[in-house]
């Protein structure tokens, strides 16, 4: 039995001195973590991106409400919310049907401003958003807001703010509006 014990510890030494594919073995342990962080970074990046230009467009949205340039070219809020679509696609492609939502309401004073929460049951109510760019010398919110699909299950769990596991993704712009001109309807003889 002697013989057969030595001859064990024997060979569990060498194997545990034997170093080849040690580094596949590790490797094989973190492999999926490290991509699945890889992953989650890549999304990240993207996604703040995303914000970044959001923030960007909603900023000249915000410029264009703010000198009457909306309001005299009679802009409805889904030209104003093309414009920033186009804005929001200069860097990455995003889909704007239904993941973007434009919400600009007018207010009398800067302590009566509000900023009432769209999103109802995990999702952003169309009925919660308006459009009312004001006029000369008003206070006026702008808010843009985009529901971003989170791709990465993981990281859904833990940047998901809405049904579904998606971000929203909001820029806001409070501004008083310039004292532009406002052309007044001429009667017609």
């Amino acid at each position: 039995m002697a013989i057969r014990d030595l001859f064990r510890k024997r060979t569990y030494k060498r194997f545990a001195r034997d170093r080849k594919g040690a580094t596949a073995v590790e490797f094989g342990l973190i492999a999926i973590p490290f991509f699945v962080m890889l992953v989650g970074l890549g999304e990240v990046s993207i996604m703040q991106i995303a914000q970044t230009n959001l923030d960007m467009a909603v900023g000249d949205a915000a410029r264009r409400v703010r000198t009457g340039e909306v309001q005299t070219n009679e802009q409805s809020a889904s030209q104003v919310s093309a414009e920033i679509c186009t804005s929001l696609n200069r860097l990455i492609t995003v889909e704007c049907s239904g993941n973007l939502f434009l919400d600009v309401r007018t207010y009398e004073s800067f302590n009566a401003v509000a900023n009432p929460n769209p999103v109802v049951n995990g999702a952003v109510d169309p009925d919660g958003v308006e459009f009312d760019p004001g006029g000369p010398g008003d206070i006026v919110l702008v808010r843009g807001l985009y529901r971003w699909e989170i791709i990465t299950p993981f990281f859904s769990s833990i940047f998901g703010n809405m049904a579904g596991g998606d971000r929203l993704l909001v820029s806001s712009i409070l501004v008083r509006n310039e004292p532009y001109p406002v052309e007044e309807e001429m009667p017609t003889p």
